[in-house]
């Protein structure tokens, strides 16, 4: 037996079988993995109002913000643990 419990094929026939169900399986989750990766980098609706427009403006804003902060840290890190040379 192998680790999912599934009985070890005796024949071509039953291997094919095996290797045919695998392969549909690897086509659904690449269709589910290709759909979250469009929904994840889809371009943003344009906004509705001024309210959303400023608020999107002020997160985006924020991110870089923090994005740099992040990266100085970083930077004063990595100089401390590795030394200025």
């Amino acid at each position: 037996m192998t680790d999912n419990s599934k009985p070890i094929p005796d024949t071509l026939e039953e291997i094919a079988q095996q290797k045919a169900e695998v392969q549909r399986q690897i086509r659904i989750q690449k269709r589910k993995m290709d759909g979250l990766a469009r929904e994840l980098f889809a371009p943003l609706e344009p906004a509705t109002n001024k309210a959303a427009a400023l608020t999107r403006a002020f997160n985006t804003g924020m991110a870089v913000f923090d994005g740099v902060r992040l990266g100085m840290k970083l930077m004063r890190r990595f100089r401390k643990f590795f030394g200025r040379k």
